[in-house]
């Protein structure tokens, strides 16, 4: 009887069990509390992901969306008017390419990083999409104290009468801060190009393999100078080894003036299948965008705690920068100017090669999960 008994309640636990698998076969989602894995890069053009993990029991008081931390810095639970709605795992990816990447492999699921890699990685075919604006300008030319040019038309004349090419950092092959400055040489008609090889150059591009790396560079003497973003080029001259000449967005053709820096962007399948706990994130980055452009000292305090650079740097940084999450008609504008200057560099290979601008969105955005948390957000906002 009771071999009997056992047999019937294995049947019954392994009928349960495969029951189970099947219904998350067909539905693609698990029945428990949703995971998900955020990732940034690691300095302040992300500061929006940290403004609203250290403030969002403040910002709930309007939005209802908090946090509680399990591990500060890495482990999260997102709340709703303090239903659990996920667990979240902050991570630091690698810049430029590395994110998008991260975000094709599944390694994270939301990520923070540059409207450039972003475009080159939907381009690609990857399951990526751009999920939201998020930041634009703050990144900058610094060359060494003592290099001759004090102003951008005085580098131009330095380059064209040069005997040998002056050497230029970059992080990433599709670092924003590259293509913009690669934009202006070719408008100013000075050639360039990254093989040491290649004869008749007059600006060599170096790519130095990191943000981290570009002050290293600098100050060993590798490079003459780079494009960059910050905080970088703020803790070249806090630290005396580098001298800003002038803000990128300055350069001519005066194509990226306020032009689009980094973006949000996620992976297709946690879109579809983790929709609620990205969207109420978005409330909370909306929020946080909008303290960082009213309240300077809360976005120093969340930066400077997040990435361990000083007040000083934060200070002359974050200021450089502008921080807004609105999809405007001036933001899809610049954007387009975006895939017009990566469509004229070569860049697009495939699916967005010689698109119109206006044609893009519909393979690399996907604006929906922004749309209703600006609703929601509204909403809330509208029942105080």
């Amino acid at each position: 009887m009771r071999k009997v008994t056992f047999i019937l309640v294995a049947l019954l636990i392994c009928t349960v069990f495969l029951a189970s698998c099947k219904q998350k076969e067909e539905t693609g989602k698990s029945t428990g509390i949703t995971s998900l894995k955020i990732g940034h890069v690691g300095h302040d053009h992300h500061t929006a992901l940290f403004v609203a993990l250290d403030n969002a029991s403040e910002f709930a008081r309007q939005s209802g969306i908090s946090v509680k931390v399990v591990e500060d810095r890495k482990f999260y639970e997102l709340l709703d008017r303090g239903r659990k709605i996920a667990d979240l795992e902050i991570m630091k990816v690698g810049g430029a390419s590395k994110m998008p990447t991260a975000l094709a492999q599944n390694v994270i699921e939301v990520g923070f990083g540059g409207v450039a890699p972003v475009l080159a990685s939907a381009d690609s075919g990857a399951p990526v999409k751009l999920i939201a604006p998020l930041h634009y300008k703050g990144d900058m030319f610094v060359v060494k104290p003592d290099f001759p040019a004090k102003t951008w038309k005085e580098f131009v004349t330095i380059a064209k009468a040069t005997d040998k090419p002056l050497r230029i950092g970059y992080k990433n092959p599709v670092a924003v801060a590259k293509l913009v400055f690669e934009e202006a040489l070719k408008h100013e008609g000075i050639t360039f190009g990254g093989d040491p090889s290649q004869t008749g150059l007059q600006v060599q591009m170096i790519n130095v393999k990191g943000g981290s790396k570009l002050n290293v560079s600098l100050g060993s003497g590798l490079i003459d100078g780079y494009a960059g973003n910050n905080p970088f080029p703020a803790i070249a001259v806090e630290t005396g080894i580098g001298r800003i000449v002038c803000d990128l967005e300055e350069l001519p053709p005066g194509t990226f003036r306020d032009h689009p820096c980094c973006c949000i962007a996620a992976n297709v399948k946690a879109i579809e299948a983790k929709s609620e706990a990205i969207m109420n994130l978005l409330v909370l980055f909306q929020q946080a965008n909008e303290t960082i452009n009213s309240d300077l000292d809360k976005a120093v305090t969340a930066a400077v705690r997040w990435l361990g650079t000083s007040e000083s740097v934060e200070r002359m940084s974050i200021p450089t920068s502008g921080y807004s999450m609105d999809p405007s008609e001036q933001w899809h504008q610049t954007m387009g100017k975006w895939i017009e200057a990566m469509n004229g560099l070569g860049i697009f290979k495939d699916k967005l090669k010689n698109l119109k601008p206006s044609d893009v969105p519909r393979v690399a955005y996907d604006l929906s999960l922004l749309e209703k948390a600006r609703n929601k957000l509204a909403q809330r906002r509208a029942e105080k």
